[in-house]
């Protein structure tokens, strides 16, 4: 089943009927029933078994690919918008050319805009893949020149697992493979929902917030006139807008990014008005403005202590 609407391209793929044989389990049962019955009670050397061989394991940065079966790494593959700098593995089965990379989020579909961009406005949503404790949503797109990949993206804490396939025989089975073959070298799969590209996001967007405030804070307490005091404060208003404005891209309507996104902009506004509040020797209104920061940084915290056991509860 396509997570798009057919298109013709996607109409041209062909379909195919994977046959499993299954172990004919009565029979063994019973085979080993009176082998055991028919012993002569003799002892027997145990039965040696070739050791299993080593997983070939390949990697993209902190992405780990266990390569199934026959799999084999490749010099290329298939050319995807997104990829260009993202130095990304390439590997082969018989039916089909894969590339494989980390992304930075950038919008809560967690595709990269061009992929984005090639979904039709309005389409069904992605088809969901389950694979051990990764979670991936899987798109079939159409690219230029009618070309269709399926493409699947599962959040990390390091980023988006990024997997491309292009098949020769329509078998998407045969690409669902490669996200159970997904591991990190650090960091851990994170849930996979509405929310999950700002929380890829928000660790180091709340480093590079936490650093700047830092100097700030101790800028504004160690101010000794109102002019150093209200840039200070101004500053601090800037960071937090920035922050603001790296996660907005990923924030979905409504739930809780968006509620913590709403914290950064009234923390932007109380630091503004305190120093208005500055610049005017008005006590009352700095007052009320430092209440009003202690009181959205409190509102922040709690935000950024649920994200925290978000992710802890995705680590192993």
């Amino acid at each position: 089943m396509s997570a798009v609407a057919p298109s013709p391209a996607v109409a041209r793929r062909r379909s195919s009927v994977a046959v499993l044989v299954g172990l004919p389990l009565i029979a063994a049962l019973l085979g080993a029933i009176l082998a055991t019955g028919l012993s002569d009670g003799s002892r027997h050397a145990p039965s040696r078994t070739a050791p299993k061989p080593p997983a070939r394991v390949v990697a993209a940065g902190d992405l780990r690919f266990v390569l199934p079966g026959r799999w084999t790494v490749a010099a290329s593959g298939p050319r995807v918008p997104g990829f260009e700098d993202a130095h990304p593995l390439f590997v082969r089965s018989w039916n089909a050319s894969l590339a494989i990379a980390l992304l930075a989020p950038a919008s809560p579909s967690l595709l990269p805009p061009r992929l984005a961009a090639a979904r039709r406005p309005g389409g069904p949503l992605p088809i969901v893949v389950h694979a051990g404790r990764v979670r991936a949503y899987h798109y079939a797109l159409v690219l230029g020149n009618d070309r269709v990949i399926d493409v699947y993206t599962a959040p990390t804490s390091r980023g988006t697992a990024t997997i491309a396939c292009a098949g020769i025989l329509y078998m998407p089975a045969e690409c669902d493979l490669a996200v159970s073959a997904l591991r990190l070298a650090h960091g851990s799969f994170l849930p996979l929902n509405a929310d999950a590209a700002f929380l890829e996001a928000l660790p180091a967007v709340m480093a590079r917030l936490n650093l700047a405030r830092a100097r700030l804070r101790g800028g504004l307490a160690g101010a000794t006139g109102v002019e150093a005091g209200a840039r200070a404060a101004l500053l601090l208003g800037g960071a937090y807008a920035r922050a603001g404005r790296d996660l907005r891209p990923l924030v979905p309507a409504g739930g809780r990014a968006q509620a913590t996104t709403d914290v950064f902009g009234r923390l932007r506004t109380d630091y503004a008005r305190l120093a208005g509040g500055l610049r005017h020797r008005d006590r009352a209104e700095f007052e009320r403005m430092a209440s009003a920061i202690r009181a959205d940084e409190s509102r922040l915290a709690r935000a950024l202590a649920g994200w925290q056991r978000a992710i802890r509860a995705a680590a192993p």
